[in-house]
């Protein structure tokens, strides 16, 4: 087990099924610049080797502990992690990923020469398919340090601006062990960060170093395959969203609403056309939601003119438009 100090960072990994990208993960977490750090892998109820390639890293590498659980998500594992942590910082690795040397030592520079007000300190991350192309290059590099407030931040999320992730992230162990992930639920980086925006003190400081690498051999199957409680769990954030702009952050609402009709639209062009019936409650919602906002539509500065003119179309016409746009998909090789 790893030596309690001032600085002790705790890093945890969910474990589930991960056997072929666990060592690529656990050598750039055990390479860190910031040496002192405790590994907790969380091992899901794993079924390939998994296991077994945590169980030789515990026992090469003191630092490194194993917790092993019934399968209960990836929300559950992260959970089991934070109550076993010991650190006095927190951070989250997923088990496809993998990270740079010394992205923990740069969050901690920040960390002590920031704003101290802050609760969380963020770097860049990079997304790469899994024959290594890089897809997704980070916001920023310009190693500058900025100061989020929470409304700054909160609108960056809502203008799909900001980033959710919490893998890109340091928290105070305290700080983030008055919290858990919701169980059961998908995007659920994005509500917990909604839950935490009133405690987030000052705000959030935010580098601009990359430090995560995120492989999308996992992530991009998920959104592939369509998953309607994802889709549910989404919308029900953006509404929560929307209330904490009208609540809080009452300059924000127009941005809340376009990202209310951002993300239906998102939900109306990924529905398979077979799933948009009547006896699916879910759709059905939607559906009338955005129906009933087509002067929001007409009006929101935030849409922008493809977003406009999708709406207004799926609004009147919702399976024609997606049985169009499927066939467009597929016709620029992108599976629908």
């Amino acid at each position: 087990m790893a030596e309690t100090g001032q600085e002790l960072i705790s890093v945890i990994i969910p474990v589930y099924n991960k056997e072929a990208y666990l060592k690529r993960c656990l050598d750039s977490v055990l390479a860190q610049t910031h040496a002192d750090l405790e590994v907790l892998l969380v091992d899901d109820g794993s079924t390939d080797g998994s296991c077994a390639v945590c169980e030789a890293y515990a026992a090469q590498d003191a630092r490194v502990r194993l917790i092993r659980r019934e399968n209960g998500g990836a929300s559950a594992a992260r959970n089991t992690g934070i109550e076993a942590a010991q650190g006095a910082y927190v951070g989250f690795v997923d088990a496809d990923d993998w990270i740079e040397p010394g992205m923990y030592e740069t969050l901690l520079q920040a960390i002590r020469a920031g704003k101290q007000g802050c609760r969380v300190v963020q770097l860049m991350s990079r997304n790469y398919t899994p024959d290594g192309t890089l897809v997704v290059p980070p916001r920023r590099e310009d190693g500058v340090c900025e100061v989020l407030s929470p409304e700054t931040y909160f609108r960056q999320l809502i203008m799909h601006t900001g980033d959710s992730s919490f893998c890109t992230k340091l928290f105070p162990g305290a700080f983030i062990k008055k919290y858990r992930f919701a169980e059961g639920k998908k995007n659920e980086d994005f509500e917990l960060l909604l839950r935490m925006l009133p405690e987030l003190g000052d705000g959030v400081l935010s580098v601009g170093t990359v430090g995560y690498n995120i492989s999308l051999s996992e992530q991009s199957a998920t959104r592939g395959t369509y998953r309607q409680d994802l889709y549910e769990d989404m919308m029900y954030n953006a509404f929560t969203a929307c209330r904490i702009a009208r609540d809080h952050y009452p300059e924000y609402i127009e941005e809340g609403r376009r990202f209310r009709l951002v993300q239906a639209l998102d939900f109306m062009l990924h529905i398979p056309v077979e799933e948009m019936r009547r006896d699916n409650d879910f759709y059905m919602r939607i559906v009338r939601f955005v129906r009933s906002e087509k002067k929001e539509i007409r009006k929101n500065r935030y849409l922008d003119e493809k977003q406009r003119q999708y709406l207004k179309l799926l609004a009147d016409s919702p399976r024609m438009v997606r049985s169009v746009h499927r066939v467009s998909m597929r016709l620029r090789g992108i599976a629908q």
